[in-house]
């Protein structure tokens, strides 16, 4: 007799299918053509189900996983786990013996402790490249350790729906190509490190709130290489009582610009970031809550200066003289007399703007520049005539210009009717980036 077949969603082939892509294309297909099947496609049919049978563990207590050897627990490689409860593995460990998947009902329903586990003993390591989806790891002193040690390499930990409940010290991942953390949350928990060479560490969407004790939630230990990028966007970090939100090791090797932190915020009163700071080559901090974000900004100015401009030859400029003070929100700039330095290791476009009030021969016609490298940047040029007591105020001109490291800006001026010095008695200047 004929078998009619009504199709199923993707969704609920892939919660049965597990990890295997082509697996699930394949049912989808069949699925899908919702034919009249003959005894061949029947026979077919039942082999796939074998294999999901075969390949998928449903583990609803201690004893449906492999027996513990010496208090470790090895899964086995190529198949998926999935956690339907609350499993409490009394004292033994979690260990992968090559790629596993470990999936849960849901992160609040699906939990994995260990009662009696000793202190700074991992409940799960690995060496290999695991997905994980809705579950939480809870109550215990150490909750992870992965590191290839560039044994398996490359290593991928696509983590979505994973939480962290009371675990003081969530665990080390080192020497991995990506770990990639979406919609997860630390609750109460703290202690996530970085080391070796990491490729990317990624954060999305989620949660980090520790436990208040002297600990850093996250962490870039100092020995750690990233290769192309460490990113926390969308989330929120709560360190509160003497808790450290992200601890960036200045000795860590770390991309330009690749330590990014886009929309986080902020938040618990105690220390949110130390180490690298938004100001470093390599940091991007944008659009963020209760910290500085990253700029390429420049500021000096100087009030009430008496020191003349020598004027030799009519109409000829020269870098105006006097001590200027830097303001303090410049970033990736070292101000010295009027001279903006700019230390960024990408090149970007600058609006550079100035203001200043001169003194000079009665009725002399001032010109006034900005330089780049001294050299002067002819669209930059305007002209302004001293009053008759040889005062001139309020005057103004701006540029747009490309820099790269170690260029600079300064402010010259020339006297265009004599060689009456200029005295630049106030002067303001602001170097922006664009890009």
């Amino acid at each position: 007799m004929a078998v009619v077949i009504n199709p199923p969603s993707r969704n609920q082939i892939a919660k049965i299918a597990g990890n295997d892509p082509e697996l699930v294309r394949a049912l989808e297909r069949l699925f899908l053509q919702a034919l009249n099947l003959t005894p061949t496609e029947i026979d077919d049919v039942n082999a796939a189900i074998n294999r999901i049978i075969e390949n998928v563990k449903f583990i609803s207590s201690q004893t449906d996983l492999p027996d513990a050897v010496g208090g470790v627990i090895t899964l086995e490689a190529g198949k998926t786990y999935f956690i339907t409860t609350d499993i409490d593995l009394q004292g033994d460990r979690l260990e992968t013996g090559g790629v596993v998947t470990i999936l849960g009902t849901s992160s609040e329903t699906a939990s994995i402790t260990s009662t009696g586990l000793g202190v700074g003993v991992p409940l799960l390591t690995s060496r290999y490249t695991m997905p994980v989806r809705f579950i939480t790891f809870k109550d215990v002193d150490t909750a992870i350790y992965i590191d290839d040690a560039g044994i398996n390499g490359p290593v991928a930990l696509d983590w979505y729906g994973v939480n962290f409940l009371n675990v003081t010290t969530v665990g080390e991942i080192g020497d991995v190509d990506n770990f990639v953390y979406d919609t997860g949350a630390f609750l109460g928990s703290q202690g996530m490190t970085f080391t070796g060479s990491i490729g990317t560490a990624a954060f999305s969407n989620s949660l980090f709130r520790g436990d208040g004790s002297a600990a850093n939630i996250i962490s870039i230990d100092a020995t750690a290489t990233i290769t192309r990028r460490f990113r926390i966007i969308y989330s929120s970090v709560v360190a509160f009582g003497s808790a450290v939100g992200i601890n960036a090791s200045t000795s860590a090797t770390i991309p330009v610009e690749g330590f990014i932190l886009d929309t986080v915020n902020f938040s618990g009163g105690s220390t949110y970031v130390t180490g690298v700071q938004q100001d470093d080559d390599k940091a991007n901090w944008s659009e963020c809550r209760g910290v500085r974000n990253s700029a390429a900004i420049s500021s000096y100015y100087m009030n009430g200066n008496t020191t003349a401009t020598t004027i030799a030859t009519i109409g000829v400029a020269v870098k105006a003289a006097g001590t200027t003070t830097s303001a303090p929100i410049s970033q990736r700039f070292t101000n010295t007399a009027n001279r903006a330095t700019y230390d960024g290791a990408i090149q970007r476009d600058f609006k550079v703007s100035a203001v200043l009030s001169c003194n000079s021969g009665n009725n002399n016609i001032v010109g006034i520049y900005i330089a780049k490298n001294g050299t002067l940047l002819p669209e930059s040029e305007v002209y302004i005539t001293a009053n008759a007591g040889g005062r001139a105020e309020g005057a103004s001109c701006q540029v747009i210009v490309a820099m790269v490291e170690t260029d600079y800006i300064e402010i010259w001026v020339e006297n265009d009717t004599s060689t009456t010095d200029v005295t630049v008695s106030e002067l303001n200047v602001i170097v922006e980036a664009l890009n």
